[in-house]
Protein backbone atom coordinates (compact mmCIF):
# COMPACT_ATOMS: atom_id res chain seq x y z
CA UNK A 1 0.00 0.00 0.00
CA UNK A 2 1.49 3.66 -1.06
CA UNK A 3 1.67 6.13 1.75
CA UNK A 4 -0.35 8.85 1.47
CA UNK A 5 1.49 11.76 0.39
CA UNK A 6 -1.45 14.76 0.78
CA UNK A 7 -0.95 17.21 3.37
CA UNK A 8 -2.78 17.11 6.53
CA UNK A 9 -4.57 19.68 8.03
CA UNK A 10 -1.48 20.42 10.77
CA UNK A 11 0.21 21.09 7.52
CA UNK A 12 -1.50 23.69 6.78
CA UNK A 13 -1.57 25.76 9.94
CA UNK A 14 1.64 27.76 10.68
CA UNK A 15 4.22 25.95 13.54
CA UNK A 16 3.67 26.75 16.68
CA UNK A 17 7.13 27.74 16.89
CA UNK A 18 7.03 30.14 14.63
CA UNK A 19 3.55 32.41 16.01
CA UNK A 20 4.09 35.37 18.27
CA UNK A 21 4.02 34.04 21.95
CA UNK A 22 1.47 37.44 22.63
CA UNK A 23 -1.18 35.74 19.78
CA UNK A 24 -0.92 31.89 21.42
CA UNK A 25 -1.56 33.88 24.91
CA UNK A 26 -4.55 35.57 23.55
CA UNK A 27 -6.27 32.74 22.46
CA UNK A 28 -6.59 31.63 25.82
CA UNK A 29 -8.52 34.95 27.17
CA UNK A 30 -11.43 36.51 27.26
CA UNK A 31 -12.09 39.07 24.70
CA UNK A 32 -13.85 42.36 26.28
CA UNK A 33 -15.61 45.39 25.45
CA UNK A 34 -16.04 48.15 27.87
CA UNK A 35 -16.47 51.82 28.35
CA UNK A 36 -14.92 53.92 30.41
CA UNK A 37 -16.12 53.55 34.03
CA UNK A 38 -14.75 56.68 35.89
CA UNK A 39 -12.65 59.87 34.67
CA UNK A 40 -9.30 59.81 36.18
CA UNK A 41 -7.78 63.41 35.41
CA UNK A 42 -8.25 66.50 32.80
CA UNK A 43 -6.69 69.51 31.45
CA UNK A 44 -9.12 71.76 31.03
CA UNK A 45 -13.32 71.83 30.63
CA UNK A 46 -16.10 73.95 29.33
CA UNK A 47 -18.21 74.83 32.26
CA UNK A 48 -17.72 74.59 36.21
CA UNK A 49 -16.79 71.74 38.16
CA UNK A 50 -20.31 72.22 39.82
CA UNK A 51 -22.01 71.64 36.66
CA UNK A 52 -22.95 68.85 34.81
CA UNK A 53 -23.10 69.90 31.24
CA UNK A 54 -20.30 69.66 28.90
CA UNK A 55 -18.35 67.66 31.68
CA UNK A 56 -15.31 65.11 31.42
CA UNK A 57 -17.31 62.74 33.38
CA UNK A 58 -19.95 62.42 30.56
CA UNK A 59 -17.32 60.07 29.05
CA UNK A 60 -18.45 57.26 31.22
CA UNK A 61 -21.02 54.81 29.81
CA UNK A 62 -22.34 54.43 26.73
CA UNK A 63 -23.34 56.51 24.17
CA UNK A 64 -25.75 58.47 24.97
CA UNK A 65 -26.04 60.72 21.18
CA UNK A 66 -24.47 58.78 18.73
CA UNK A 67 -25.32 58.24 15.83
CA UNK A 68 -26.94 61.88 16.57
CA UNK A 69 -24.66 65.49 15.62
CA UNK A 70 -24.84 68.26 17.46
CA UNK A 71 -23.77 70.25 20.26
CA UNK A 72 -24.94 68.29 23.19
CA UNK A 73 -24.78 69.32 27.41
CA UNK A 74 -24.38 65.73 27.78
CA UNK A 75 -21.20 65.36 25.76
CA UNK A 76 -17.65 66.08 27.13
CA UNK A 77 -16.53 69.45 25.18
CA UNK A 78 -13.56 71.46 25.85
CA UNK A 79 -13.52 75.14 25.58
CA UNK A 80 -11.10 76.56 22.88
CA UNK A 81 -10.71 75.75 19.13
CA UNK A 82 -9.15 77.29 16.27
CA UNK A 83 -6.37 79.22 15.59
CA UNK A 84 -7.27 82.59 16.96
CA UNK A 85 -6.92 81.68 20.83
CA UNK A 86 -3.24 81.24 19.46
CA UNK A 87 -3.28 84.81 18.69
CA UNK A 88 -4.05 85.57 22.07
CA UNK A 89 -1.07 87.84 24.16
CA UNK A 90 -1.80 85.88 26.91
CA UNK A 91 -0.75 82.72 25.56
CA UNK A 92 1.82 80.84 26.93
CA UNK A 93 5.01 80.96 24.81
CA UNK A 94 7.16 78.57 23.90
CA UNK A 95 9.96 78.33 26.14
CA UNK A 96 11.95 75.84 23.97
CA UNK A 97 11.08 76.30 20.38
CA UNK A 98 13.90 74.08 18.68
CA UNK A 99 12.21 71.33 20.86
CA UNK A 100 8.59 71.56 19.76
CA UNK A 101 5.77 68.75 18.55
CA UNK A 102 4.93 68.22 15.52
CA UNK A 103 1.39 68.26 16.46
CA UNK A 104 1.10 69.37 19.83
CA UNK A 105 -1.18 67.94 21.98
CA UNK A 106 -3.23 70.90 23.51
CA UNK A 107 -5.46 69.03 26.00
CA UNK A 108 -6.01 65.77 27.78
CA UNK A 109 -8.27 63.69 29.34
CA UNK A 110 -8.05 59.91 31.00
CA UNK A 111 -10.70 57.26 31.56
CA UNK A 112 -10.16 54.49 33.35
CA UNK A 113 -11.72 51.05 33.27
CA UNK A 114 -13.13 48.16 35.44
CA UNK A 115 -11.55 45.34 33.82
CA UNK A 116 -7.33 45.66 32.92
CA UNK A 117 -7.23 44.38 29.06
CA UNK A 118 -4.43 43.70 25.99
CA UNK A 119 -5.63 46.24 23.92
CA UNK A 120 -6.84 45.41 20.12
CA UNK A 121 -8.95 48.38 19.87
CA UNK A 122 -10.17 51.75 20.87
CA UNK A 123 -13.66 53.83 19.23
CA UNK A 124 -13.81 57.18 20.58
CA UNK A 125 -17.32 58.37 19.66
CA UNK A 126 -17.22 61.71 18.52
CA UNK A 127 -20.77 63.89 18.18
CA UNK A 128 -19.40 67.28 17.61
CA UNK A 129 -16.50 68.48 15.02
CA UNK A 130 -14.77 65.34 14.90
CA UNK A 131 -10.66 65.47 14.38
CA UNK A 132 -9.21 66.57 17.62
CA UNK A 133 -7.60 63.31 18.42
CA UNK A 134 -3.95 63.40 18.07
CA UNK A 135 -2.33 60.53 20.76
CA UNK A 136 -3.65 57.59 22.84
CA UNK A 137 -1.86 56.43 25.49
CA UNK A 138 -2.32 53.07 27.19
CA UNK A 139 -1.37 51.88 31.17
CA UNK A 140 -1.97 49.82 33.76
CA UNK A 141 -2.62 52.32 36.93
CA UNK A 142 0.87 53.04 38.81
CA UNK A 143 2.66 51.94 35.74
CA UNK A 144 3.79 53.27 33.40
CA UNK A 145 2.27 55.06 29.87
CA UNK A 146 2.74 53.33 26.42
CA UNK A 147 1.72 54.92 23.66
CA UNK A 148 -0.86 53.48 21.12
CA UNK A 149 -1.69 55.60 18.35
CA UNK A 150 -0.10 59.10 17.25
CA UNK A 151 -1.30 61.20 14.14
CA UNK A 152 0.71 62.55 11.52
CA UNK A 153 0.90 65.66 9.80
CA UNK A 154 2.32 64.14 6.29
CA UNK A 155 -1.11 62.31 6.76
CA UNK A 156 -3.96 64.24 7.39
CA UNK A 157 -7.22 62.83 8.18
CA UNK A 158 -10.27 63.12 6.17
CA UNK A 159 -13.39 64.09 8.16
CA UNK A 160 -17.00 64.10 7.00
CA UNK A 161 -18.65 67.66 7.81
CA UNK A 162 -21.40 68.19 10.25
CA UNK A 163 -21.62 64.05 10.87
CA UNK A 164 -20.61 61.60 13.82
CA UNK A 165 -18.28 59.28 13.97
CA UNK A 166 -16.84 56.51 15.36
CA UNK A 167 -13.13 57.17 15.30
CA UNK A 168 -11.61 53.89 15.66
CA UNK A 169 -7.24 54.67 15.40
CA UNK A 170 -4.87 51.92 14.72
CA UNK A 171 -3.06 50.60 17.29
CA UNK A 172 0.09 50.17 18.13
CA UNK A 173 1.14 46.52 19.24
CA UNK A 174 1.63 46.42 22.93
CA UNK A 175 2.24 43.27 25.18
CA UNK A 176 0.69 45.09 28.32
CA UNK A 177 -2.37 45.08 30.06
CA UNK A 178 -4.27 48.21 30.42
CA UNK A 179 -7.22 49.90 32.18
CA UNK A 180 -6.49 53.46 31.87
CA UNK A 181 -6.58 55.65 28.75
CA UNK A 182 -4.91 58.77 27.89
CA UNK A 183 -6.68 60.80 25.28
CA UNK A 184 -4.67 63.97 24.09
CA UNK A 185 -6.53 66.60 21.73
CA UNK A 186 -5.60 69.68 19.61
CA UNK A 187 -8.55 71.74 18.15
CA UNK A 188 -6.88 74.11 16.31
CA UNK A 189 -7.88 73.04 12.84
CA UNK A 190 -11.67 72.96 14.17
CA UNK A 191 -13.93 75.84 13.54
CA UNK A 192 -15.35 74.57 16.95
CA UNK A 193 -15.42 72.66 20.41
CA UNK A 194 -15.12 68.87 19.76
CA UNK A 195 -17.58 66.66 21.28
CA UNK A 196 -16.64 63.12 22.86
CA UNK A 197 -19.72 61.13 24.10
CA UNK A 198 -18.07 57.63 24.90
CA UNK A 199 -14.43 55.93 24.79
CA UNK A 200 -15.06 52.31 24.00
CA UNK A 201 -11.98 50.09 25.05
CA UNK A 202 -11.69 46.30 23.31
CA UNK A 203 -9.03 43.31 24.29
CA UNK A 204 -8.42 40.60 26.11
CA UNK A 205 -8.30 40.02 29.91
CA UNK A 206 -6.78 37.44 31.80
CA UNK A 207 -8.18 34.99 33.29
CA UNK A 208 -5.69 33.57 35.73
CA UNK A 209 -3.04 34.88 37.73
CA UNK A 210 -0.45 32.55 35.01
CA UNK A 211 -1.62 34.48 32.28
CA UNK A 212 -1.48 37.96 34.11
CA UNK A 213 2.16 37.06 35.14
CA UNK A 214 3.15 36.80 31.54
CA UNK A 215 1.71 39.50 30.30
CA UNK A 216 3.40 41.82 33.29
CA UNK A 217 6.83 40.02 33.58
CA UNK A 218 7.52 37.04 31.21
CA UNK A 219 6.39 38.17 27.56
CA UNK A 220 9.25 40.72 28.45
CA UNK A 221 11.69 38.43 29.02
CA UNK A 222 11.06 36.72 25.81
CA UNK A 223 14.44 36.47 24.36
CA UNK A 224 14.53 38.54 20.74
CA UNK A 225 17.69 40.11 18.63
CA UNK A 226 20.52 41.87 20.62
CA UNK A 227 20.30 45.50 18.93
CA UNK A 228 23.62 46.68 21.15
CA UNK A 229 26.72 46.83 18.98
CA UNK A 230 29.69 46.06 20.90
CA UNK A 231 30.78 49.41 22.64
CA UNK A 232 28.20 51.36 24.31
CA UNK A 233 28.71 54.41 22.09
CA UNK A 234 30.36 55.58 18.88
CA UNK A 235 33.96 57.20 18.73
CA UNK A 236 34.00 60.11 16.26
CA UNK A 237 38.37 59.06 16.20
CA UNK A 238 39.01 58.75 12.56
CA UNK A 239 40.99 56.47 11.09
CA UNK A 240 44.90 56.69 10.75
CA UNK A 241 45.51 59.73 8.17
CA UNK A 242 42.03 60.95 8.04
CA UNK A 243 41.45 64.35 9.94
CA UNK A 244 38.40 65.11 12.28
CA UNK A 245 37.57 68.60 11.37
CA UNK A 246 34.87 69.05 14.09
CA UNK A 247 37.21 68.62 16.46
CA UNK A 248 38.95 71.84 15.45
CA UNK A 249 36.41 73.99 15.97
CA UNK A 250 36.89 76.73 18.80
CA UNK A 251 34.72 75.27 21.84
CA UNK A 252 32.50 78.46 21.25
CA UNK A 253 31.42 77.57 17.77
CA UNK A 254 30.34 73.93 19.11
CA UNK A 255 28.35 75.11 21.86
CA UNK A 256 26.84 77.20 19.77
CA UNK A 257 25.45 74.26 17.70
CA UNK A 258 24.35 72.46 19.88
CA UNK A 259 22.11 75.18 21.37
CA UNK A 260 19.82 74.67 18.65
CA UNK A 261 19.24 71.02 19.18
CA UNK A 262 16.49 69.33 21.19
CA UNK A 263 16.46 67.61 24.29
CA UNK A 264 16.61 64.11 22.62
CA UNK A 265 19.87 65.20 19.95
CA UNK A 266 21.62 66.62 22.94
CA UNK A 267 21.28 63.21 24.93
CA UNK A 268 22.77 61.83 21.56
CA UNK A 269 25.42 63.82 21.33
CA UNK A 270 26.66 62.82 24.86
CA UNK A 271 27.35 59.89 24.03
CA UNK A 272 29.24 59.79 21.29
CA UNK A 273 32.76 61.00 22.79
CA UNK A 274 34.39 62.43 25.76
CA UNK A 275 34.26 66.07 23.87
CA UNK A 276 30.55 65.87 23.45
CA UNK A 277 29.55 65.03 26.88
CA UNK A 278 31.40 67.89 27.93
CA UNK A 279 29.90 70.70 25.74
CA UNK A 280 26.17 69.05 26.54
CA UNK A 281 27.03 69.80 30.21
CA UNK A 282 27.33 73.71 29.67
CA UNK A 283 24.57 75.29 31.67
CA UNK A 284 24.54 77.58 28.72
CA UNK A 285 22.59 75.20 26.81
CA UNK A 286 19.72 74.68 29.68
CA UNK A 287 18.75 78.49 29.89
CA UNK A 288 15.45 77.08 28.74
CA UNK A 289 13.76 73.99 29.08
CA UNK A 290 10.18 72.78 27.89
CA UNK A 291 9.58 69.18 29.39
CA UNK A 292 5.68 69.31 28.74
CA UNK A 293 6.30 67.04 25.40
CA UNK A 294 8.49 64.61 27.91
CA UNK A 295 5.44 64.10 30.74
CA UNK A 296 5.32 59.90 30.48
CA UNK A 297 9.22 60.12 31.69
CA UNK A 298 9.66 63.19 34.05
CA UNK A 299 10.35 62.41 37.77
CA UNK A 300 12.06 62.98 40.42
CA UNK A 301 14.89 61.59 39.04
CA UNK A 302 14.56 63.69 35.69
CA UNK A 303 15.17 66.65 37.85
CA UNK A 304 17.74 66.07 40.00
CA UNK A 305 19.50 65.15 37.04
CA UNK A 306 19.28 68.58 35.20
CA UNK A 307 20.14 70.44 38.78
CA UNK A 308 23.75 69.67 38.03
CA UNK A 309 23.29 71.60 34.01
CA UNK A 310 20.67 74.25 34.97
CA UNK A 311 22.86 76.34 36.97
CA UNK A 312 21.38 79.32 34.87
CA UNK A 313 18.14 78.26 33.88
CA UNK A 314 15.92 81.19 32.94
CA UNK A 315 12.87 79.30 31.75
CA UNK A 316 11.10 75.92 32.38
CA UNK A 317 7.67 73.95 31.46
CA UNK A 318 6.95 71.25 33.96
CA UNK A 319 3.03 71.50 32.85
CA UNK A 320 1.46 67.98 32.65
CA UNK A 321 4.41 66.21 34.27
CA UNK A 322 5.41 64.33 37.59
CA UNK A 323 1.76 63.37 37.96
CA UNK A 324 0.96 60.22 40.48
CA UNK A 325 3.90 60.89 42.65
CA UNK A 326 6.48 60.67 39.77
CA UNK A 327 7.33 64.18 41.67
CA UNK A 328 7.48 64.98 45.08
CA UNK A 329 6.99 68.46 46.35
CA UNK A 330 10.15 67.89 48.57
CA UNK A 331 12.33 67.30 45.18
CA UNK A 332 10.93 70.57 43.21
CA UNK A 333 11.10 72.41 45.93
CA UNK A 334 14.73 71.60 45.73
CA UNK A 335 15.05 71.95 42.34
CA UNK A 336 14.07 75.34 42.75
CA UNK A 337 16.20 76.16 45.45
CA UNK A 338 19.16 75.18 43.67
CA UNK A 339 18.63 75.99 40.15
CA UNK A 340 16.03 78.47 40.36
CA UNK A 341 17.15 81.59 41.68
CA UNK A 342 17.69 83.39 38.21
CA UNK A 343 13.88 81.85 37.49
CA UNK A 344 12.22 83.97 35.09
CA UNK A 345 9.01 82.30 33.68
CA UNK A 346 7.63 78.58 35.58
CA UNK A 347 4.71 76.95 33.72
CA UNK A 348 3.48 73.86 35.97
CA UNK A 349 -0.12 73.44 34.74
CA UNK A 350 -2.29 70.03 35.41
CA UNK A 351 0.72 68.99 38.14
CA UNK A 352 -0.85 67.43 40.69
CA UNK A 353 2.73 67.73 43.21
CA UNK A 354 1.88 71.77 43.47
CA UNK A 355 0.56 72.07 47.01
CA UNK A 356 1.56 74.20 49.83
CA UNK A 357 4.90 73.81 49.98
CA UNK A 358 5.65 74.46 46.63
CA UNK A 359 3.71 77.69 45.99
CA UNK A 360 6.19 78.80 49.49
CA UNK A 361 8.81 77.65 47.18
CA UNK A 362 7.77 79.85 44.14
CA UNK A 363 7.66 82.64 46.33
CA UNK A 364 11.19 82.45 47.12
CA UNK A 365 11.98 83.15 43.29
CA UNK A 366 11.89 86.51 43.28
CA UNK A 367 12.50 87.20 39.14
CA UNK A 368 9.85 85.52 38.07
CA UNK A 369 7.39 87.44 35.28
CA UNK A 370 5.75 84.84 34.33
CA UNK A 371 3.99 82.15 36.16
CA UNK A 372 1.24 79.29 34.96
CA UNK A 373 -0.40 77.83 37.51
CA UNK A 374 -3.35 77.00 35.45
CA UNK A 375 -5.88 73.94 37.07
CA UNK A 376 -3.04 73.46 40.08
CA UNK A 377 -5.05 73.10 43.53
CA UNK A 378 -2.99 74.07 46.93
CA UNK A 379 -5.20 75.36 49.51
CA UNK A 380 -6.72 78.54 48.99
CA UNK A 381 -5.53 80.46 51.70
CA UNK A 382 -1.68 79.35 50.82
CA UNK A 383 -1.78 81.35 47.36
CA UNK A 384 -1.67 84.29 49.25
CA UNK A 385 2.59 83.16 49.56
CA UNK A 386 2.68 84.70 46.28
CA UNK A 387 2.46 88.34 46.95
CA UNK A 388 5.93 87.99 47.49
CA UNK A 389 6.39 88.00 44.29
CA UNK A 390 6.81 91.74 42.45
CA UNK A 391 7.73 91.75 39.34
CA UNK A 392 4.89 89.44 37.73
CA UNK A 393 3.85 90.21 34.47
CA UNK A 394 1.79 87.42 33.36
CA UNK A 395 -0.31 85.05 35.77
CA UNK A 396 -2.32 81.87 34.86
CA UNK A 397 -4.63 80.75 37.67
CA UNK A 398 -7.21 79.14 35.15
CA UNK A 399 -9.15 76.22 37.64
CA UNK A 400 -7.51 76.94 41.06
CA UNK A 401 -9.38 77.82 43.83
CA UNK A 402 -7.58 81.04 44.62
CA UNK A 403 -10.10 83.29 46.44
CA UNK A 404 -10.78 86.69 46.78
CA UNK A 405 -8.49 87.80 49.78
CA UNK A 406 -5.07 86.13 48.06
CA UNK A 407 -5.76 87.36 44.35
CA UNK A 408 -6.34 90.99 45.44
CA UNK A 409 -2.96 90.56 47.67
CA UNK A 410 -1.14 89.08 44.45
CA UNK A 411 -2.37 92.16 42.37
CA UNK A 412 -1.46 94.76 44.76
CA UNK A 413 2.05 93.55 45.09
CA UNK A 414 2.81 93.43 40.87
CA UNK A 415 1.77 96.53 39.22
CA UNK A 416 3.74 95.77 35.92
CA UNK A 417 1.36 92.87 35.46
CA UNK A 418 0.20 92.63 31.93
CA UNK A 419 -1.35 89.24 31.35
CA UNK A 420 -4.16 87.72 33.91
CA UNK A 421 -6.03 84.68 33.55
CA UNK A 422 -8.73 83.21 36.38
CA UNK A 423 -11.13 81.33 34.14
CA UNK A 424 -13.10 78.78 36.49
CA UNK A 425 -11.90 80.08 39.86
CA UNK A 426 -15.15 79.63 41.21
CA UNK A 427 -13.79 80.79 44.79
CA UNK A 428 -13.62 84.10 43.41
CA UNK A 429 -16.97 85.75 45.40
CA UNK A 430 -15.82 89.51 45.50
CA UNK A 431 -14.74 89.56 41.16
CA UNK A 432 -16.21 93.54 41.64
CA UNK A 433 -12.85 93.75 44.14
CA UNK A 434 -10.79 92.14 42.00
CA UNK A 435 -11.24 94.30 39.08
CA UNK A 436 -11.36 97.61 41.15
CA UNK A 437 -8.03 96.72 42.75
CA UNK A 438 -7.13 95.79 38.77
CA UNK A 439 -7.99 99.54 38.00
CA UNK A 440 -6.23 101.08 40.70
CA UNK A 441 -3.11 98.67 40.73
CA UNK A 442 -2.35 97.33 37.66
CA UNK A 443 -2.44 100.15 34.84
CA UNK A 444 0.03 98.58 32.24
CA UNK A 445 -3.02 95.52 32.19
CA UNK A 446 -3.35 94.33 28.55
CA UNK A 447 -5.37 90.83 28.52
CA UNK A 448 -7.73 89.97 30.93
CA UNK A 449 -9.71 86.69 30.89
CA UNK A 450 -12.26 85.97 33.71
CA UNK A 451 -14.68 83.30 31.98
CA UNK A 452 -17.28 82.11 34.08
CA UNK A 453 -16.48 83.48 37.28
CA UNK A 454 -19.79 84.75 37.36
CA UNK A 455 -19.75 86.76 40.58
CA UNK A 456 -19.41 90.33 38.42
CA UNK A 457 -21.92 93.36 38.04
CA UNK A 458 -22.07 95.98 36.13
CA UNK A 459 -20.25 98.07 38.49
CA UNK A 460 -17.47 95.76 38.91
CA UNK A 461 -16.94 95.70 35.07
CA UNK A 462 -17.27 99.59 34.84
CA UNK A 463 -13.63 99.49 36.78
CA UNK A 464 -11.66 98.01 34.09
CA UNK A 465 -12.26 101.15 31.96
CA UNK A 466 -9.60 102.92 33.49
CA UNK A 467 -7.43 99.89 32.40
CA UNK A 468 -6.48 102.20 29.17
CA UNK A 469 -3.96 99.91 27.72
CA UNK A 470 -6.60 97.09 27.66
CA UNK A 471 -6.46 94.91 24.58
CA UNK A 472 -8.23 91.35 25.28
CA UNK A 473 -11.11 91.63 27.43
CA UNK A 474 -13.21 88.17 28.25
CA UNK A 475 -15.79 87.95 30.69
CA UNK A 476 -18.20 85.71 29.21
CA UNK A 477 -20.90 84.00 31.39
CA UNK A 478 -19.77 86.47 33.92
CA UNK A 479 -22.83 89.06 35.35
CA UNK A 480 -24.99 88.03 37.65
CA UNK A 481 -27.47 90.71 37.37
CA UNK A 482 -30.41 91.18 34.32
CA UNK A 483 -28.73 94.97 33.62
CA UNK A 484 -25.94 95.11 32.07
CA UNK A 485 -26.52 99.07 32.67
CA UNK A 486 -23.95 101.81 31.08
CA UNK A 487 -20.62 99.33 31.64
CA UNK A 488 -19.86 98.42 28.08
CA UNK A 489 -20.21 102.29 26.80
CA UNK A 490 -17.52 103.28 29.46
CA UNK A 491 -14.95 100.35 28.14
CA UNK A 492 -14.94 101.40 24.78
CA UNK A 493 -14.26 104.97 25.44
CA UNK A 494 -11.46 103.90 28.24
CA UNK A 495 -10.00 100.99 26.14
CA UNK A 496 -10.75 102.24 22.37
CA UNK A 497 -7.59 100.02 21.42
CA UNK A 498 -9.79 96.80 22.62
CA UNK A 499 -8.96 94.19 20.30
CA UNK A 500 -10.86 90.67 21.44
CA UNK A 501 -13.91 90.98 22.76
CA UNK A 502 -15.93 88.14 24.73
CA UNK A 503 -19.10 88.67 26.14
CA UNK A 504 -21.17 85.39 25.38
CA UNK A 505 -24.38 85.22 27.61
CA UNK A 506 -25.30 88.75 28.06
CA UNK A 507 -28.68 87.89 27.75
CA UNK A 508 -30.22 90.92 27.76
CA UNK A 509 -27.65 93.42 25.77
CA UNK A 510 -29.41 95.34 23.73
CA UNK A 511 -28.34 97.18 20.36
CA UNK A 512 -27.99 100.60 22.16
CA UNK A 513 -25.72 98.71 24.30
CA UNK A 514 -23.44 97.51 22.35
CA UNK A 515 -23.22 100.32 19.62
CA UNK A 516 -20.44 102.24 21.45
CA UNK A 517 -17.97 99.33 21.25
CA UNK A 518 -18.47 99.12 17.30
CA UNK A 519 -18.22 102.49 16.79
CA UNK A 520 -14.88 103.25 19.08
CA UNK A 521 -13.49 100.24 18.91
CA UNK A 522 -12.22 99.82 15.41
CA UNK A 523 -9.42 97.38 16.18
CA UNK A 524 -11.42 94.55 17.33
CA UNK A 525 -9.95 91.47 15.93
CA UNK A 526 -12.65 88.86 17.38
CA UNK A 527 -16.35 89.52 19.00
CA UNK A 528 -18.06 87.47 20.93
CA UNK A 529 -21.35 87.86 21.25
CA UNK A 530 -22.78 84.35 22.10
CA UNK A 531 -26.58 83.71 23.39
CA UNK A 532 -27.11 87.93 22.57
CA UNK A 533 -30.84 87.06 22.17
CA UNK A 534 -32.05 90.77 21.54
CA UNK A 535 -29.35 91.80 19.07
CA UNK A 536 -30.83 92.81 15.88
CA UNK A 537 -29.13 91.94 12.08
CA UNK A 538 -28.76 94.94 11.66
CA UNK A 539 -26.25 96.04 14.61
CA UNK A 540 -24.32 92.57 13.31
CA UNK A 541 -24.62 93.97 9.75
CA UNK A 542 -23.31 97.35 10.61
CA UNK A 543 -20.67 95.68 12.98
CA UNK A 544 -18.94 93.67 9.42
CA UNK A 545 -19.33 97.05 7.59
CA UNK A 546 -17.43 99.12 10.12
CA UNK A 547 -14.94 96.59 11.99
CA UNK A 548 -12.02 96.26 9.00
CA UNK A 549 -9.61 94.51 11.10
CA UNK A 550 -12.57 92.22 12.23
CA UNK A 551 -11.53 88.13 11.88
CA UNK A 552 -13.73 85.83 14.37
CA UNK A 553 -17.75 86.96 15.19
CA UNK A 554 -19.58 84.55 16.94
CA UNK A 555 -23.06 84.52 16.56
CA UNK A 556 -24.04 81.78 18.27
CA UNK A 557 -27.92 81.36 19.62
CA UNK A 558 -28.89 85.54 18.84
CA UNK A 559 -32.19 84.39 18.09
CA UNK A 560 -33.05 87.02 16.09
CA UNK A 561 -30.23 86.27 13.41
CA UNK A 562 -31.38 83.81 10.45
CA UNK A 563 -29.25 82.08 8.43
CA UNK A 564 -29.90 83.60 5.55
CA UNK A 565 -28.36 86.39 6.65
CA UNK A 566 -25.40 84.88 7.59
CA UNK A 567 -25.04 83.57 4.07
CA UNK A 568 -24.83 86.50 2.54
CA UNK A 569 -22.81 88.24 4.86
CA UNK A 570 -20.28 85.29 4.19
CA UNK A 571 -20.27 86.24 0.64
CA UNK A 572 -19.83 90.01 1.37
CA UNK A 573 -17.35 89.73 3.92
CA UNK A 574 -15.02 86.53 3.09
CA UNK A 575 -11.91 86.91 5.28
CA UNK A 576 -14.28 87.02 8.46
CA UNK A 577 -15.37 83.88 10.36
CA UNK A 578 -18.76 83.86 11.37
CA UNK A 579 -20.01 81.11 13.72
CA UNK A 580 -23.73 80.77 14.33
CA UNK A 581 -25.01 77.64 15.83
CA UNK A 582 -27.71 75.34 13.87
CA UNK A 583 -28.87 71.70 14.94
CA UNK A 584 -26.40 70.26 12.58
CA UNK A 585 -23.03 72.19 13.35
CA UNK A 586 -21.88 76.31 11.90
CA UNK A 587 -21.75 77.54 8.99
CA UNK A 588 -18.77 80.22 7.84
Amino acid sequence: MEPNNEPTSSDNEPSTSNKDPLDILLQSMEFLEQYADSVVSYSSRYNSTYSFSYSPDNLTGKARKYPQYGDFADTFMLRTYGKWWRESEAIQPNYMPQDSWEIESEDFVVVKYEFPVVPTKVIIYETYNPGAVVRLYGRLTGCDWHLLYETYPERPETIPKNAARCFTPPLRRIKKIINELRIELNQSLLTNCTGLDAVLLAGYRPLSKIQLYLLTDGLEKTPGPNLKSKQSCTDLSMAEGQVNYFEMLPYEIILHIFKFLDLKSLFRCAIVNQMFYQVTLDPTIYKALALKKYWMKVDNKTLKFFQRRCTMLKKIDLSWCGNNCMITEDFFQDFLRTSGTQLTHLSVGSCDFIRNVSLGAMAKCPHLVDLRLNNCQPSSWTFTLLSELQKLQSLDLCGTNICSDSLIKILKANPHLRHLIIDHCQNLSQVDDIFETLSNYNPKLVALSAWKVRTATPRGIQFLSRCHQLRELDVGWVLVLAETSNCLERIAHGCKDLRRLIISNWRNLTDHELLPIITTCKNLHQLDLLGIRNISPELVGYALASLPHLKLLDISFCSKITMDEVMLWSRLYPMVIILRHLDDGFIY
